[in-house]
């Protein structure tokens, strides 16, 4: 029996689809929490994410990371700070863990180390990446391995490579990389496809901006050319859309508003072409997805646009490399646990390069 005096980590009420109120607000859908001494109203479909380390190999004309208050620190390292927000993740029933950065595979080593003390106990774990280190050897349980069949024997059930456009050119003027990566080539391609299989799902990730994969047309040729190489998984995403008030004033928030690209005219063009099942779709304010079946592909048009939380339901999860949990990407100041409020606040001031005095 656990002491009296050890704060209560449990589920308190399950609410469904039909609308509830809860503390002056209605909800639905959502898991009412007590953690630690503090209440918690938490999404059923909310994803944790890992930002592993900001740095990056690469300066994508659409990164977001440029654009937010993501902070600079060192490689996420599992610690007490990290199992408590692992505790809370499964207190609260989530199911997904995502790892992203910056470039999560430039320490393979580190982020082996992390993803296998991370992953037990979640359903499905996806890597974000521009796969640079996916096979560069790491020491496992099992003697010496190269990452990506590591990452796999540790539950990663799925990756989604950025690549940008098919045509190497295109790719590295949108991508910028640097420090010695040029982007996968071919054959590296290839060889994470090669690892497709019932545990795991390689996917490939592009970014739409005027200067790449812009129309239906581009879209089809990006995946036929993905498919000859061993892909049948694809999203492809709008550059994010955030509110000036939380955006960096950096040449990459101007990118990605100059080239956001909305996905309805894209949609209504493959609705209209009879040649896709559409399976799912879904409208919210934040967030436009479509998914269709092609035959033996699958893929997804994705157009997220981000806002304020609305309420105190907690949709996210997002660790950043300082190990602060954070509810929302674009509010620097939405904590999970309040103790970490002076830790966002100096973060917040770093990278919006304010004053103490904000604070």
């Amino acid at each position: 029996m656990a002491d009296a005096e050890t704060p209560r980590r449990r589920v308190i009420h399950t609410i469904g689809e039909t609308p509830e109120e809860f503390d002056g607000e209605t909800y639905w859908n959502a898991k009412i929490i007590e953690f630690d001494g503090a209440t918690y109203v938490f999404s059923k479909r909310a994803i944790l994410t890992m930002v592993v380390v900001a740095a990056c190999n690469a300066a994508c004309h659409f990164c977001s990371n440029e654009i937010t208050f993501t902070p600079s620190g060192p490689y996420l390292k599992y610690d007490e700070r990290l199992k408590r927000i692992k505790d809370f993740a499964h207190v609260a029933g989530v199911t997904k863990i995502a790892y992203t950065g910056g470039e999560p595979t430039m320490h393979p080593q580190r982020l082996y180390d992390l993803v296998s003390q991370m992953n037990p106990g979640f359903r499905r774990a996806r890597l974000h990446t521009n796969g640079s280190g996916l096979f560069k050897a790491v020491q496992t349980e099992n003697g010496e391995q190269l990452l990506l069949p590591a990452l796999i024997d540790a539950g990663m059930t799925g990756a989604s490579v950025s690549v940008a456009h098919h045509d190497t050119e295109t790719n590295q003027r949108i991508m910028a990389f640097g420090r010695g990566w040029s982007g996968m080539s071919e054959e590296m391609l290839r060889r994470v496809a090669d690892f497709r299989s019932d545990r795991f799902q390689p996917r490939l990730s592009c970014v739409m901006t005027h200067d790449g994969v812009r129309t239906v047309e581009h879209i089809l040729e990006y995946m036929k050319w993905g498919r000859e190489l061993g892909f049948r998984n694809f999203i492809f995403r709008s550059c994010s859309e955030i509110p000036n008030e939380y955006q960096k004033p950096t040449a990459f928030s101007e990118y990605n508003d100059d080239n956001y690209i909305p996905i309805d005219p894209l949609v209504d063009e493959l609705d209209a072409m009879n040649l896709f099942t559409k399976t799912y779709q879904q409208r919210k304010s934040d967030s436009k997805v479509d998914v269709y079946t092609w035959d033996d592909i699958t893929f997804d048009i994705d157009e997220s646009s981000e806002e304020p939380d609305p309420d105190r339901k907690i949709r996210r999860l997002n660790v950043m490399t300082n190990g602060v949990a954070h509810t929302s990407w674009i509010d620097p100041l939405s904590v999970l646990f309040e103790e970490d409020r002076h830790l966002a606040e100096l973060a917040r001031v770093k990278e919006f390069k304010l004053s103490l005095s904000a604070v």
